[in-house]
């Protein structure tokens, strides 16, 4: 099992993860691909690992098309993932034989589809909440979280009904699974939980284990972040060196139908919350036509080395992303969420609830004294600040490429190379039950209850979960990195 693919069909933020892992199993002396949205080859270059593009923009059809409100997010979400599963066929139907391994980001909902018809080994990546939960609701970009588990379910439901009958999801899949002679899947979110192991790319403590997913193998691996030291543009370290430590303002990936009118009401927040500012446009148009300041810098390099510039700062007001989340968790520095769409909802609430920063101000409904009324809290709250510098010095170290590496090693032995495709919850409960062992070998098993959810498994949990909390094996040793970021 020594050629792996990986797919991470989505924004620069799902593929990361993905770019990192291959280039540490690469470095590991596996023979690596990875397939994302042909706009992110130089993300691929940058890491000196091997790229096929999907043949579609991720932007074009996506992120340039986004506005606030719900309905039209929601309905560019469903637009959107369709075209993706046809360019997802279109690429790994040729080139899938050639691999024994598939590892795939989660919210990809037809890519599994090829490692079933070719047999490889199927291990996916959870950065999205795309696995039922009863603590997790799916990703709708509805601003409603609750951890109740009758709530969710019935949310996970809602999902699938539409899923199957509303939207063309099931549709579109069934067509291009029938090209490649497979049966039809009947509920697709239930389709999607079936794999051979689930690595989560998160921190426990921001994302924990939900008890419903007894029957399911995992594994936490902690994020994948960049860790190369490089050096921030002359420009910017000229205006950390002005004054106080200024907030980072910047949203990713993600677009808006009015960015002046934004831009203004972002920089009136900060300015009455007295705090110096850096605005970054990364793919938007905050910012455009700004002139900066001694208390306000747009910053239009791209990509940030945010890993490097985080730390910098007072504090981060983002989108509510994983990895803009868990890049200022790894920092120490508060963190302020406006959700628009998507799971950013979901962050919005984890932020607040583990005290890093205050309630999330949704961009669908923005107040500009709301808005200010947040970054003063955010700025001045000295807990916020307490908070994040103690969840930093327990994270410290947690390399998720590495432990991937070193899990999947674990796992290299004990699975047969282009095993016979399986269906149905059998397949998922008979790998589980294999994977146990490795996933305690991994030394971040997480209590999982058995099938009979005993009480005596949720004690064990406790036990075992105190033993790993203390277990350094998921520590990145220190080690060069590569140059280039993406």
């Amino acid at each position: 099992m020594r050629r792996i693919l990986f797919s991470g069909d989505g924004s620069s933020g799902d593929l990361l993860p993905m770019v990192l892992m291959a280039r540490e199993f690469k470095l590991a002396g596996y023979d690596v691909c990875v397939c994302g949205s042909s706009e992110f080859a130089q993300m691929a270059r940058d890491f000196a690992v091997p790229f096929e593009g999907y043949p579609h923009n991720y932007s074009e059809l996506y992120l340039k098309k986004q506005r606030t409100g719900y309905v039209h997010s929601i309905r560019e979400n469903i637009r959107h993932q369709e075209m993706l599963f046809q360019g997802e066929y279109d690429l790994l139907s040729k080139i899938g034989p050639d691999f024994d391994v598939l590892i795939n980001f989660l919210a990809e909902l037809f890519t599994p589809s090829i490692a079933e018809a070719f047999k490889l080994t199927n291990i996916k990546l959870y950065t999205f909440p795309m696995v039922r939960a009863d603590r997790y609701a799916p990703p709708t970009g509805i601003p409603f979280i609750t951890e109740n588990g009758w709530v969710n379910r019935t949310h996970w439901k809602l999902a699938g009904f539409g899923a199957r009958h509303l939207f063309g999801y099931n549709a579109t899949i069934n067509r291009l699974r029938g090209l490649l002679d497979l049966p039809p899947v009947d509920d697709l979110l239930a389709n999607n939980s079936r794999f051979d192991h689930m690595m989560i790319g998160l921190y426990d403590e921001l994302m924990p284990p939900c008890p419903s997913w007894s029957d399911l193998s995992y594994s936490y691996i902690g994020p994948c972040l960049p860790k190369t030291d490089v050096r921030l543009p002359d420009d910017v370290e000229a205006f950390l060196r002005k004054g106080p430590k200024p907030i980072y303002i910047g949203f990713g990936s993600m677009h808006h139908a009015n960015a002046e009118q934004l831009t203004r009401i972002l920089l009136d927040a900060a300015r009455d919350a007295g705090v110096r500012t850096i605005l970054a446009q990364n793919n938007s148009t905050i910012g455009n036509g700004l002139r900066g300041s001694d208390d306000v810098f747009v910053m239009r390099q791209y990509p940030i080395p945010h890993h490097v510039l985080f730390p910098r700062l007072k504090a981060v007001v983002h989108q509510g992303s994983w990895i803009a989340t868990h890049l200022a968790a790894q920092a120490g520095v508060p963190q302020l969420v406006l959700p628009q769409a998507s799971d950013q909802y979901l962050w919005a609430n984890m932020v607040a609830k583990k005290g890093l920063g205050p309630k999330g101000v949704d961009m669908n409904r923005m107040k500009p004294r709301k808005l200010s009324a947040a970054i003063e809290d955010l700025t001045q709250n000295l807990a916020y600040a307490s908070n994040a510098r103690a969840l930093a010095e327990r994270v410290r170290g947690i390399d998720g490429a590495r432990s991937a590496v070193r899990l999947f090693e674990r796992l290299e032995g004990r699975v047969p190379a282009k095993r016979a495709a399986s269906h149905g919850r059998s397949r998922n409960v008979a790998w589980a039950a294999r994977s146990r062992g490795w996933a305690l070998l991994s030394g971040r098993y997480l209590g999982q209850r058995g099938a009979n959810g005993s009480s005596a498994n949720v004690a064990r949990f406790e036990v075992v979960k105190h033993q790993i909390d203390t277990n350094p094996v998921l520590r990145a040793e220190d080690g060069d990195e590569a140059a280039g970021e993406g």
